[in-house]
């Protein structure tokens, strides 16, 4: 078998691909809705591949992987950037506590497993960044241990042992959150996510039922339907069973466009279009007729849709007050969502608008133009990234890791690693705020990510796999019931904080925590659970504090086991 794949063996590009490859495709393999994703998939793969070629496996570099690591780190630090500064205000400062509880029992239970049952340094390190689920916090201890002073042979050993805990613990830190935040999380606290979830909601549509006039700025639904069950009435009546939360913007009857004037009478087949709130048009349905697909109607209703990165006079408040600044330069304009790292929020009267935030606008293309400078800057269509700028935030983070201060005695250093992650906030916050003077695209960075993580797990696989049979052997269950205390801890210590002290809503709360350990999976688990997107709104700000938390406890896992 080895004699056929030699020719792949003895290179080490064709070897590190073919490890990328088959460590993604394990990756996306689902069971029962939980998968691997692409850290552990590329590891596990590399480890079998690292043990099954031994000593015959190429000299890799370990620049390349260090190189790999840092692309890795700076999209994180770029992505989180917005968020991460955001949550500095008092608006957020919850949700980031929350977060900074997470992270630190999980070091703390790390480093006291990792003494009870007598682990070694490179089995800690490996199943804290396992059982927490975040694999950069591996790149960081793996360069603490670089800048240690410990020999090679030493230091390829204590990452085997690394490699392998992670490996291990990595797995059940996955699908231990997702059970948490979904299934036992709320059974401990004795709540009802859905419950939960629809208490929020009601708060927030009690905060948009005020005397005050209905915004514009708002987040808007387009139906179109035929009339059936409203033939004979006038656009008056019909509008009338809206409750003023909807109402008819345009009427077709055999092609020909009407102008839904209030004494108009509707007559069977004409097809009229809807705008408004969607509990108004869903409560209405039934008094009108069928539901339609006519992508026609609701484009000419809505206009052109702009993406916007949003001001940053409008940071830091809410939608409700954001529309009462915007005032009249708002008129007309309707927002159709709000993405934030990638994920859509729901849309609420009480939604905090953060740094970054992308809204999707639509009206008349003339509204549009008057409302956008206040509101925020267009979103580039341009998928070309500006290199010197993210070349230039990489240099900045070497330079910045290069750094060291002597405190007591002790060099203190970020290295690399760390100095990526910090250059990766700055210029990721800073891009937010100028998103004209720099053009990152969202998918230029997240391939940095992706191609960077598989990359650098997959090259610590391929280097651990000769010594991982015997790590395996030495301590493996061992490390996999310390792994199942790392990971569920900190889960509920974050639990009790945010639901008796903090006083958060157990859906937004759960979302939270899944975000506090970096777990996409286990908030689209919590939102499945509760029937609504809410658990996404305590996501974001929690995911981008425990991406760096996270990552910088690397070096000090190194230190305290």
């Amino acid at each position: 078998m080895l004699e056929m794949l030699h020719p792949v063996i003895a290179s080490p590009e064709a070897l590190l691909f073919l490890t990328v490859v088959l460590g993604v495709l394990l990756g996306r393999v689902k069971a029962g809705g939980f998968s691997f994703g692409n850290a552990a998939g590329t590891l596990i793969v590399g480890t079998i591949i690292g043990a099954m070629v031994g000593t015959a496996a190429p000299e890799i570099s370990p620049t390349l992987k260090s190189i790999a690591f840092l692309l890795f780190v700076f999209a994180v630090g770029f992505q989180s950037g917005p968020q991460f500064f955001a949550s500095l205000g008092r608006a957020s400062l919850p949700l980031a506590l929350l977060a900074v509880v997470v992270a630190l029992t999980g070091l703390v239970t790390a480093v006291t497993v990792g003494h009870l049952f007598h682990l070694g340094q490179g089995d800690v390190i490996g199943l804290t960044a396992g059982a927490l689920t975040q694999a950069a916090m591996l790149g960081t201890a793996y360069g603490a241990l670089g800048g240690s002073g410990i020999s090679s042979n030493v230091l390829q050993q204590v990452q085997s042992q690394a490699a392998v805990a992670f490996a291990l613990t990595y797995t059940f830190g996955t699908l231990g959150v997702v059970l948490f935040c979904s299934q036992i999380g709320p059974r401990l606290i004795g709540v009802n996510l859905k419950a939960a979830a629809r208490e929020h909601e009601t708060e927030q549509e009690d905060a948009s039922a005020t005397d005050d006039p209905l915004l514009d700025y708002r987040s808007l639904v387009a139906r179109v339907f035929r009339v059936g069950a409203a033939q004979g009435k006038t656009v008056a009546e019909v509008d009338a069973t809206l409750t003023g939360l909807a109402a008819i913007e345009q009427v077709r009857r055999a092609g020909a466009a009407l102008a839904p004037s209030p004494d108009l009478e509707l007559q069977r087949g004409d097809l009229i279009a809807i705008a408004g709130y969607q509990s108004a048009i869903v409560k209405a349905a039934p008094h009108i007729g069928e539901e339609m697909l006519a992508e026609t109607l609701v484009n000419d209703l809505l206009g052109p849709s702009v993406d916007a990165v949003i001001h940053p006079s409008l940071t830091g408040i809410t939608l409700r007050e954001a529309a009462h600044k915007l005032g009249a330069a708002g008129h007309g304009v309707f927002l159709r969502g709000i993405q934030r790292q990638a994920h859509d929020i729901p849309v609420t009267a009480r939604t905090v608008l953060l740094p970054g935030d992308v809204l999707t606008l639509a009206g008349p293309a003339e509204r549009l133009d008057t409302a956008l400078p206040a509101i925020g800057m267009p979103r580039k269509k341009s998928d070309r990234a500006d290199i010197a700028f993210v070349a230039a935030g990489l240099l900045s983070g070497v330079l910045i890791g290069l750094i060291t201060i002597t405190i007591g005695g002790l060099p203190i250093t970020l290295a690399a690693g760390g100095g990526a992650l910090m250059a990766g906030l700055l210029f990721g916050g800073w891009h937010a705020r100028h998103p004209d003077r720099a053009n990152v695209p969202v998918a230029a960075t997240q391939i940095m990510w992706d191609l960077g993580l598989a990359t650098f797990c997959a090259l610590v696989g391929l280097t651990a796999g000769p010594q991982a049979m015997a790590a395996l052997a030495a301590d493996g269950v061992t490390i996999l019931v310390a792994g199942l205390l790392v990971t569920l801890v900190p889960q509920i210590a974050g639990l009790c904080v945010g639901h008796f002290l903090l006083r958060i809503n157990p859906a937004v709360l759960f979302g939270a925590l899944a975000g506090a350990q970096t777990q996409d999976a286990a908030m689209l688990a919590a939102s499945d659970a509760a029937e609504s997107p809410v658990p996404a709104l305590g996501f974001t700000v929690p995911y981008a504090i425990g991406n760096i938390l996270l990552t910088i406890l690397g070096p000090a896992v190194v230190a305290l086991s």
